[in-house]
This record gives C-alpha cells, structure tokens and sequence, in this order.
C-alpha cells in the first residue's frame, strides 16, 4: 500500500521568533516561547522546548552534570566507606563499632570517613528521586469523555498570538512534555546535524537521519531485513543536494508539522507519550522523497505501519501489567462493587472463572485490532439491550474480544452500564460434570438465579450452542436450555455476553426463543494487516520459547500462505499455527539464535499442502524453462497442447497471474488415444509432484441432475461431496474431467463460477478453493467432424476454430465454451510418433524387470514390427498397448512364472516381437 502524506494541520507559527521561542538569550515577547501552537480538542497545544543552539547545550551540559553527580557520589561513597573500613581494620577498635557507645562517646576522627560517605549516597538517592519528575501524559478522555467530544471542539485555527494567551492555563498543554527523552534526544541530534551541516533548516531528512542512530528505529529496519547503514548512505545523497548557509538553523514548516502530527498519533493510538515509533512515521507521511527512499528499499505504508505496530505491542505489554495492576487497585478481590452492595456468588464460583480477576493480575494477552468490534458492542450495550452474541467461524479471535473487554473494564474504560463489574464465564464442563440432564439443567436455573441477585455479574458463555446440543448417553431426550436461558436472560435481570459459530447460529439459535433474546454481532475473518499485528502479539513468546527471531517478513509470509491456501482455518489462529511450525523449523534445521525467514515460512506450507510456495531455486527455474523437453519425454507429438500448458505452469509458479482463477482452465478435443489423458498424468507428475495428485472425475456418470448432488454432496451431508472433498483436502491438484460431452447440462453449469471465480460451495455451504488447481475437461465431441476435416487436407488450426465457432456448440453452451484459457485440438498420431509410443511404453516394461534385477533391449526391428502391428490411425496409441501386451509382457510373464530369469539377465526383444533370453556373463 503507498503511502498518504499528511493532512496539513492549522498551526499558528510565531513570526517574531521565527518558532525558535527566543530572540537572542531573552524569551519571545510574542508568543512567551510557544513557539508554535494549535487548537484541538478545546486544548490549547503548543511546543514549549526551544531548539536553538544555545538550548540544546545547555541542555546537553546539563545532562552531563547530572551524569558526573551521580557517578561523582557514587564514587565517593564507595571511596568514604572503603577508606573507613581500611581505618578500621588497623585498629584495635573494630569489635565496639557495632556497639551505641562508640557511636555516641567516642572521639574517633575516622567516624568523619563514614558519615561522609552517608551524605554522598544520600545524595545519589535525592538525585535521583528528583529525577523522576512525573512526566505529563498524552490526552486520554476514556469512553464517556471521548463520547462528549463534539465535532466543534475538534478544531479550531487560531488568528494571533494575544488569542493564545487569553486561554487559561488548564487549557493548555505543552506538547514537548509528552515527547518520551529518547524521542525529544532525536529531535535535538537532528538539530545538531543540521547546525553541523550548514544547513539553514531542519528538514525531515535530518530528523529521519537521526532516527536512524537510535536502537529502536534501528530495529524496525532490521525487522524489515534493511541495515539503518544502508538506508543513512542513501541519505548522504540528499544532504549534499541542500544548501548551505551560514545562520543558525531554525525548524522548517514540515518538522513543526511532524512534531504535531506525532502527538495526534499517540493521542489516536492512545499511547501515554509520544515514542519515537510515532515521530518515525509522521516524518515518513510528511515527506515524498523519504517515502520514495523507502519504497525503492521495498518498504510500503503497509510493512512500515505493521513493524512500528509491532514495537508499540512489545511496549504495551510491558507497561500492561503495572497499568493494570494500577487500575485493579480500586477493585474488591472478594467479587464486591466499590459501594459493598454486592451479592456473593458462592455456588456460581463452582461453574465459572472470573475473567476480571485474571485479566487483574495481567495473565490476559492483549485484545489486538478489534476496536470497531468493541466499539459496536458498547454501543448496543449502552442502547438497552441485556444480551449479547458474539457470531463468528472458529479462529477469528471471539475470545480475544471478550478479554478485550475485560481489560477495559478493568481500566474503567467502558459504558457505565459495565463498570464496576465482574466478567465471569460459565464453565460448560464444569455444569454437566457428573450431573444427568435434568440435574445439570437444575444447576443452571441455581445459578442464573444466584446472577440476578448479585447484582454485579455480566455473565459471558463460550460457544453457547454446547449448552443446546448435548445428547444423554443413555438414548433419552438430550439438553436443550435454550428455554431455560431465554427465561433468565428476557427479562434483562443482568447483561449477558456469549459466542457462537455461524452454523451453529443459523441451526439452533436463530429460529429459537434465545435468537429474539440476544442482540447479533458478526465477527468477521481479519485482513492481512490485522492478522499480523496479532501474530505480533504473540511472536514474543514463541521467539522466547524456540530461542529463534522472527522478522517482519516471516510474519506477513504467514498470513499471507495461510489465508491463501489454508481455507479450512481462519485468520489470525491459521496463520499463529504457521508461524509456530515455522519457528521450530528454523530451530531444529538451522539451530537457536537464528533468524526466522519467509522461505522457512514457505517450506511449512508446502509440506502442507504441496502446492511450491519457495522462492524458485536455480535448478527448478531451470526445470521449467525446460518443461517443454521435460513433457514429451511422455507425451509424443501435440506440441501446441505442451506449449499452451507449459507456459501457464511458467506463469503460476512466476505468480504472474490471477490469483482468484484456477492456475489454468483447458479442454482437451481429439480422437481416442492421441495423448489427451497422458498429458494430464504427465502435468500431474512434473507440477504437482506425482499422478496420485490427480482427482479424476469420469463424466460419463453425471447424465443426469442428480450427479450434481454426488459432485458436492447431499444436503446436509458433510463430506459426501466427490468433487468437492478432494479439492478440499487436496487443494493443490490436477483436476481431470473425462468425456465431458456425456455430463448433464445443468451438471456444466456448475463449472462455470470455478472456472472463473475458483471457488464453489459444497452442500453444508463451506467454500472450497480451486484456486490452486489445474483443470483439465476432455472431450471426443467432433471427433469425426476433424477426420473428415482432415481427409479434405484442411490446417489443424482451422479445424479448432471451426469447431469452437460451430460442430461444440452442439454439446456446450458458448458461456461454457468461453470459461476455458484455451482450447486445444489434438491430432492423429501417424505410425513414426506410434513407434515413439511404443518406445515409452517399452520404458516401463524396462523399468519393471529393472526391480528384478533383470536388463531389456530393444531392436530397432521390433519396434517396426510393434508400429506395423499396433498403428490405427482412428484408435491412436491404444492398439500399440494391447500389441505390447500380446507380444512382450505376456510371454515375459510366462518367463516369469516359469522360472527362467534370473538376476543380470538380459531380455532382448527382437524382429516380430520375439524375445531371447542372454544370460548373466
């Protein structure tokens, strides 16, 4: 995805001071070193922290003492008390040290050496608590304060510098406090850099240059597979471009946008401060020629957005627990609300897990890209309803949303209507755990009942339709509480939260009393960039676990594969499986403290699946810029047919094509046993790695409606599909349709989307993927309207188009006819391509006896003799079959079974077929 330049914001620059804040030494009479200053929110926002030479000195000096303080105290402490202890120990006096008389009568001049060194370490204790002067947050309003924000309040352009200083103080806020050290640090080196430069502004190349020295920034590059050495030499190029000038450098219009910009990053991403992640990308997003820098180093909007995503997940874990901990603090760990009106709910304990108490002591992973998700759950919430359900497949993160939900319940960061609440979910197991149905049915009316009492319980189920379809194992009538819930649950005595598949949604829960009861919100599969930022949040513990690290594109690769060729898992749980084989993969084949690439990535899914995924080796290039020699070593003759399909093989494993159609759609047309078939094996075995990747399909047994049914299954039948359940369980396949002119023509209509849309629902409504296949249909339809063509001497070419333009459409219909990528005519063998035949099929023969350790050779003669006896130009090579049969393989089975073959013998056919026995020399 390209990147997007940033909206210019409305700022108001001091004219005076040129947005330095001064004016020689003295502080701006204009602005009162706000240098530059917008309107957001009602907040005032300006930059407080002047960047001029003298400032950042000063600064720099100042870091520096500090510095020299706290290691000079150290120092001497050590020192004081280290010389103390020499006085001591040559003195008789070392026993009454520890004594109160020595400390209160003695007169020892030595006690001055210690209580030196107490006033040293006191005061490395008072510098540094001075140190950690609060630093001022970001703006967080929370849930209800973000509601209030109108649109009015949003924005506003400030017309002087007396209109900024009515504002009142509280309405202020300088930015520059928000700025993490290491962020303002960067700030402060592109200013230095620019200064040394001589050049008369900082531009966002010097601030992204001294991004680039920092270890985080750094970081993300190497994530990203790029040195930050090579990104800063391309650098070089557009610092010796600038002009030079000889006056003090000020900060350009882009760098106070970026400054702003970064702000209203971490304010959107809701981050505490401003890190140096945000100001990366807002120096990216204001600048052209650095996001041409990135993309000529293959970096996108896209990789660069998802890498600093990552850096801020790594940070929210860390700071997640003491924050949490934080919020936690003011909540009961007895299950009571602030106000102890709350009911205790022994007996519900026994069924559930309080998810507000794990999420309290940070045992919750965090909730990752579901904020829309979340955000139109509060919204039914806080419109009245009591019940929510939560429909989506397994693996698109239904869980992750609740526990979500529960940390911003913990954080007070919800609707009224769920503060000061307890999350708790009902154990399934735990309710029907040596209990009979009516026993188990009787536990949960106890517990809804205890729910409604307490007064502080929103009470979530996890797959609710468990509960509405457990079968008694004794033959009686099975569970269904959908009566029991809707009793409770109607009345809206206590909000109720609850998961469940689509199938599942539509079979039990739509048509019933609980689909009136519960408010529906679909949970749709993530993309591609959600999908990654949840493996970042779980690659952490993985690298941990495997001792391996992953980069960036091992990640993106994992998402990618698995969403393309993993179709019976959802995203990100189909991806997070990937990216774990892949990280003990790398392990186990490259060793610990390795890197985790794409192709490692690559080579899980195609031990998968199959389907050659790799970055194409030298030699598998070179294989298919030979795929045309490599196919008629099988295949003699119809060198049209092997051209057509070799280069549609070229462009699939190049990628270079649609993505959404299967690799190539073909139909086949010619008279019996002129190769058409054999093609197809030999697809099979040079692409997709052997002939049992074949799914044939004989059309001959679709010539009526019903075959339809056998094709994708019966209704309601799961897996009873033979088309269908092939290609979902091999997806990466030569599909062969045999005699397609015998189908019904209701059965070809089903072809149509998969020719061209590559999908097609089976009879429980999964969607199965062709994308990944070969399809191959063959057909004898006008076969003796080409021979007679032929007799007539017309060009085979012609014959194809007549065809296609007239004698097929007499078997298929023109929207049929023209799903196909080609449609290839093939020819009558004559006898010299019957001999080569022959020659193939004596290969085999060879390759049989070789297993008993016996050699074959074949005469020149005997192939004559084979071509004059199994040459039919009307039946092709199947008459040079049963010739071989009759002439060779059943007189070797009589030598066979007869005994009189040995190991080393040499079988050599000769003139007429006759065969003569050599023996081992």
């Amino acid at each position: 995805m390209l990147f997007t330049k940033n909206a210019s914001l409305a700022l108001l620059r001091c004219g005076a001071c040129h947005g330095a804040g001064y004016r020689g030494f003295r502080r701006c009479s204009s602005c009162h070193g706000m240098t530059v200053a917008r309107i957001a929110r009602g907040v005032l926002l300006y930059w407080g922290e002047p960047l001029t030479r003298y400032h950042v000195t000063v600064r720099h000096v100042r870091r520096w003492k500090k510095m020299f303080e706290l290691t000079g105290s150290v120092v001497f402490g050590v020192g004081f008390l280290a010389l103390y202890l020499y006085v001591l120990s040559s003195r008789p006096i070392l026993n009454n040290v520890f004594t109160l008389h020595y400390w209160m009568t003695s007169a020892d001049s030595a006690r001055m050496l210690f209580w030196f060194s107490v006033v040293s370490f006191s005061f490395f204790v008072y510098r540094l608590i001075a140190d950690q002067k609060p630093q001022t947050l970001v703006e967080h309003a929370g849930y209800e304060g973000a509601k209030e924000k109108t649109p009015e309040e949003s924005s506003a352009t400030l017309g002087s510098w007396q209109e900024v200083r009515r504002m009142p103080h509280r309405k202020r806020l300088d930015i520059a406090d928000t700025f993490t050290p290491e962020t303002r640090a960067v700030l402060e080196r592109a200013y230095i850099l620019a200064y040394q430069s001589g050049h008369g502004e900082v531009t966002p190349f010097h601030v992204f240059s001294a991004l680039l020295s920092a270890q985080k920034i750094g970081m993300v590059f190497i994530r990203l597979g790029i040195h930050p050495d090579n990104v800063q030499a391309r650098l070089k190029q557009a610092f010796q471009s600038s002009a030079l000038e000889s006056r003090e450098p000020g900060l350009s219009a882009d760098v106070q946008q970026i400054m702003f910009h970064a702000y209203e990053s971490a304010y959107h991403a809701k981050q505490e401060y401003v890190h140096i992640t945000e100001l990366l990308l807002a120096t990216v997003q204001q600048s052209d020629a650095i996001q041409e820098l990135l993309y000529d180093l293959d970096i996108d909007k896209n990789k660069l957005t998802n890498v600093v995503a990552w850096l801020r997940i790594r940070e929210r874990l860390h700071t997640q627990f003491r924050r949490l901990q934080r919020a936690a603090a003011h909540r009961s760990k007895y299950g009571l609300d602030r106000a102890m009106t709350a009911v205790a709910t022994p007996y519900l304990n026994n069924f559930s897990q309080d998810l507000t108490m794990a999420a309290k002591y940070g045992y919750m992973p965090p909730c990752v890209a579901r904020d829309k998700e979340i955000e139109e759950i509060f919204r039914i919430i806080e419109g009245g309803r009591h019940s929510v359900l939560l429909v989506g497949e397994h693996g698109v993160g239904k869980m992750s949303i609740i526990e979500g939900i529960t940390q911003k319940m913990i954080a007070d960061d919800t609707p009224q209507r769920l503060r000061d609440k307890r999350l708790v979910q009902l154990s399934t197991s735990a309710l029907l755990a040596g209990a009979t149905m009516s026993g188990a049915q009787e536990r949960l009316m106890s517990m809804m009942r205890e729910v409604g009492k307490a007064g502080n319980i929103i009470l979530f189920i996890k797959n609710i339709h468990d509960l509405m379809t457990i079968e008694n194992t004794n033959g009686q009538e099975g569970l269904d509480v959908s009566e029991t819930l809707s009793e409770f649950l109607g009345p809206g005595k206590f909000l109720t939260l609850a998961t469940t598949t689509l199938d599942a949604y539509n079979k039990h829960i739509l048509n019933s009393e609980l689909g009136t009861v519960f408010s529906r919100v679909d949970i749709n599969e993530m993309d591609e960039n959600q999908a990654i930022q949840v493996l970042e949040s779980k690659v952490g513990s993985i690298e941990y676990k495997h001792n391996v690290f992953f980069s960036y594109a091992a990640l993106e690769q994992s998402v990618k594969l698995a969403g393309r060729f993993l179709q019976d898992q959802r995203l990100p749980e189909s991806a997070i499986s990937i990216m774990t084989e892949a990280a003990s993969y790398t392990r186990n084949h490259k060793g610990e403290q390795q890197l985790v690439a794409a192709d490692d990535v690559a080579t899980i899914i195609h031990e998968k699946t199959g389907i050659p995924v790799t970055t194409i080796s030298e030699d598998e290039s070179s294989k298919l810029l030979r795929l045309e020699e490599e196919m008629h070593k099988r295949v003699i003759g119809q060198h049209q047919a092997v051209l057509l399909v070799a280069n549609a093989l070229r462009r699939a494993r190049a990628e270079i094509r649609s993505q959404k159609k299967p690799i190539a759609n073909f139909l086949f047309l010619g008279p019996t046993g002129v190769g058409k078939t054999e093609l197809a094996k030999t697809i099979a075995d040079v692409y997709f790695g052997g002939e049992d990747r074949m799914i044939r399909v004989d059309m001959s047994e679709y010539q009526d409606k019903s075959g339809i049914y056998r094709l994708i299954g019966q209704p309601g039948q799961q897996g009873s599909g033979i088309l269908t359940e092939a290609v979902r369980q091999h997806p990466f396949s030569l599909v062969l349709f045999d005699e397609m002119e015998k189908a019904d023509p209701d059965v070809l209509n089903l072809f149509l989307q998969v020719f061209d849309d590559g999908r097609l629902t089976d009879s429980v409504g999964r969607l199965i993927d062709f994308t990944n296949t070969i399809i191959i249909a063959t057909s004898n339809a006008g076969t003796q309207y080409v021979a007679d063509q032929l007799g007539k001497g017309v060009e085979l070419e012609e014959i194809r188009q007549s065809l296609i333009r007239g004698e097929l459409k007499k078997y298929y219909r023109p929207e049929f006819l023209n799903r196909f990528d080609g449609i290839v005519l093939f020819r009558a063998l004559d006898r010299e391509e019957i001999k080569q035949v022959a020659g193939l099929m004596l290969k085999r023969v060879e390759k049989d006896l070789e297993k008993r350790g016996v050699f074959l050779r074949v005469d020149a003669a005997a192939l004559e003799s084979l071509a004059d006896v199994g040459f039919d130009p009307e039946f092709g090579a199947r008459p040079m079959r049963r010739a071989i049969q009759d002439t060779v393989e059943n007189n070797l089975a009589e030598l066979v079974l007869g005994g009189k073959l040995k190991r080393r013998d040499t079988v050599v056919i000769g003139e007429g077929g006759k065969i003569k026995v050599e023996g081992a020399k």
